[in-house]
């Protein structure tokens, strides 16, 4: 506490009388309310790291997504394929093996109600994939996407009657199913985003969209479709949401292309990572934009576990937790850096050779070798970019 938070807390416990205690110098009404908070957040539980399930694979993980009851997960090997593995215990064992795509698989997303998955690759098409029962195999239906560049991200959206999917062709494809058509069909959003999109969220009212990019903006855009979705109910980010409508558009302080971007659970601000290494939190009813720098390296994908909680990770390889702090933001803890979570470091592949390990880290964090380092591990569970966080429908993050 007293390097990350500038608070000094001693521990008593040894003393007579004192077992149990800790020691705190009373301040100012301001100084006690921040140590109140900080104790707060550090006693909740959200922000206590707990590996619930682990699995190494033989391979690079580039895009993943769990089923409902997380029985299953989609898996992409850095391929043009996906492939799904089933949990047997505390087995996994490869089940299936999704082979449409011609380039590489650049996102997956699997509908918790209905059960269907949705992949987009380089070759700038989309499919959903729906498990036919009786053949035991996952079906797969193309989507006309209408790209001319490489889909990035694919997104359910809340009531998984649509999926945008963001692509390099300046613009973000809202698909949905056109019964007359019995296939899936999209509208462009394009207006005003100037160059790849990387990342889409859904609000939770199923209507509105946001998204980022390198173009350094992060927007809000409404996503209605007529005949498909309900009028929604005004929010703060507006009353009329025809299609296209801006709503909103905000950018870090620094700039940097924006990696990741989500709403928050209420649906009132929306977050974004940007390549800068900062957190920028938005909320349009007070007006207000916070932006956090990191003194890491950047972060590219987040999570919102509740309204006062942010995940964010990236490439240095653990999670870190922001908390609201009054009407501004701060990081409260960095997961996964306790030795006694450190499970896959040595079962891993990758980890077997230590000096391997030493020019990797010197490379990707652009630090000198250490003498001393033991096996060259970094302080972590994972050893390498958090590419993707997912939330499970209990709020557990899937990393």
């Amino acid at each position: 506490m007293a390097q990350n938070r500038g608070l000094v807390v001693r521990y008593r416990g040894t003393d007579f009388g004192c077992e149990g205690c800790l020691r705190i110098t009373v301040g100012t009404a301001e100084e006690n309310k921040v140590v109140i908070d900080t104790l707060r957040t550090l006693l909740d539980g959200k922000l206590k790291m707990s590996i619930l399930d682990e699995h190494n694979f033989p391979f690079c993980v580039t895009a993943h997504a769990f089923n409902r009851d997380k029985t299953q997960v989609a898996v992409c090997p850095n391929s043009n394929e996906v492939h799904i593995y089933t949990r047997s215990g505390a087995v996994w064992t490869a089940a299936h093996v999704l082979r449409e795509h011609d380039l590489l698989v650049t996102s997956i997303d699997w509908a918790p109600q209905t059960n269907r998955i949705v992949t987009c690759s380089q070759d700038k098409n989309a499919y959903v994939w729906t498990f036919d029962a009786a053949g035991a195999a996952w079906k797969p239906t193309l989507v006309h996407l209408r790209l001319q560049r490489a889909a990035t991200q694919a997104r359910w959206s809340p009531q998984e009657n649509k999926f945008a999917v963001a692509s390099g062709d300046k613009c973000v494809a809202v698909c949905y199913f056109g019964e007359d058509n019995d296939w899936w069909v999209s509208k462009h959003l394009k207006r005003p985003i100037a160059s790849t999109v990387l990342c889409v969220a859904w609000h939770p009212n199923n209507v509105l969209l946001a998204c980022g990019g390198t173009d350094m903006k992060a927007r809000v855009l409404s996503a209605y479709i007529k005949g498909v979705d309900e009028k929604p109910a005004a929010t703060a980010w507006g009353e009329r949401l025809p299609f296209n409508t801006l709503c909103g558009e905000f950018e870090s302080p620094a700039g940097g292309w924006v990696h990741s971007i989500a709403f928050s659970p209420d649906g009132d601000s929306v977050a974004f990572v940007t390549h800068d290494s900062s957190l920028t939190v938005a909320s349009p009813a007070t007006g207000s934009v916070v932006s956090v720098r990191s003194h890491g390296l950047p972060f590219v994908t987040l999570v919102w576990p509740d309204t006062r909680t942010i995940v964010a990770a990236g490439h240095d390889c653990a999670p870190v937790v922001f908390t609201a702090d009054g009407t501004s933001w701060r990081a409260a803890k960095r997961l996964g850096e306790d030795e006694m979570l450190r499970r896959s470091a040595a079962a891993s592949p990758s980890n077997s050779n230590s000096a391997f390990n030493m020019f990797r880290q010197m490379d990707s964090r652009s630090q000198p070798a250490k003498s001393g380092s033991g096996d060259g591990s970094l302080k972590s569970v994972h050893q390498n970019t958090i590419s993707e966080m997912h939330l499970d429908p209990a709020g557990n993050t899937a990393e």
